[in-house]
């Protein structure tokens, strides 16, 4: 089997991938623990783009470069001006001469589509405006540290159908969970995304479904997942979303309702009593503290698929 070069979304990849990179991922955290740091990636470099702040997602990929033995970097934005300064093949040419691999956090995904096909480095996606496949993979790892075999599991996301929200769709489609969307009227995933992922969990016999009663959504989850209202760059939109997600909080109510075996997790930040509450988040069932730990490991699995993909281990 070819690898892929890069990681931009995960339902091209194909179930095998997923399941090699999350298997991949929990050997990862099991070396660091037993064995220490390695010199895996001795004498490779990571670039860092980030447009949007970032703690979780910049602290994980810089020290998982360092826990192998490679070095990151982080490329200001607004200094590299990337597609601004100069063209964006111009920019792909002089960064694949440099780099070993691009990590680019940006709200524009074409943005990274475009470098990855113009750059002959892998190109990493670290969440745009329409995915975040490297959170996804974190999920699917702390879901199975918790739950065993992700198969048949149901993860419902509380919220607007996001980023966020697509890659954990993907990531349930192709690992065989039942996947549901608890969202106001007018907040589903896009229609065409819906469509192309649609057949995936068909041909599992799984469900894809919204779900507009929250109650009534989040029944018999072994996973409510939460994230903000408002996304970063849309802050404009708080006060008129609000109103319609509050009744999509996240609270000990909805937690009751979800039933006894429910587990809560977010992708963090979150902004405490908006759309989860303290109680919830520093309760017994929350479980996003060890998500954000798996981001360290799920993005060491993506880089060493990559890595390999393109020769450089």
């Amino acid at each position: 089997m070819t690898l892929a070069k890069d990681l931009i979304d995960l339902l091209p990849l194909g179930e095998q991938a997923v399941h090699e990179l999350l298997d991949d991922a929990a050997i990862q955290k099991a070396r660091l623990r037993t064995s220490g740091p390695d010199q895996e990636f001795a004498g490779r470099t990571a670039a860092l783009y980030f447009e949007k702040p970032s703690l979780r997602t910049r602290v994980t990929f810089e020290v998982g470069m360092n826990q192998k033995g490679g070095y990151a970097l982080q490329l200001d934005a607004g200094s590299i001006g990337i597609g601004k300064r100069e063209s964006l093949a111009d920019v792909a040419r002089n960064l694949e001469r440099w780099l070993d691999v691009l990590v680019c956090r940006t709200f524009s995904h074409t943005l990274v589509t475009e470098l990855a096909r113009l750059a002959n480095i892998p190109v990493v996606n670290a969440l745009t405006d329409v995915s975040h496949p490297c959170q996804a993979l974190a999920f699917g790892l702390t879901a199975r540290e918790h739950k065993g075999d992700l198969k048949g599991q149901t993860l419902v996301f509380v919220g607007d159908g996001n980023n966020v929200a697509r890659s954990l769709a993907e990531l349930a489609a192709l690992a065989g969970m039942h996947f549901v969307l608890a969202c106001p009227q007018g907040f589903e995933l896009p229609a065409d995304f819906c469509a192309t992922v649609s057949p995936e969990f068909a041909r599992r016999n799984t469900r894809f479904e919204t779900i507009h009663d929250p109650l009534r959504a989040v029944k018999g989850a072994d996973f409510l997942y939460g994230d903000v209202w408002v996304s970063m760059g849309q802050e404009a939109q708080k006060d008129a979303k609000s109103s319609h997600f509050l009744p999509f909080q996240i609270n000990d109510d909805l937690l009751s309702a979800a039933g006894e075996q429910a587990l809560v997790t977010h992708c963090l930040p979150a902004h405490r009593g908006e759309e989860i509450t303290d109680s919830v988040m520093d309760g017994k069932k929350t479980v996003c503290f060890d998500e954000a730990e798996n981001r360290l490991h799920a993005q060491k699995a993506v880089l060493r698929r990559l890595f390999k993909a393109t020769g450089r281990i």
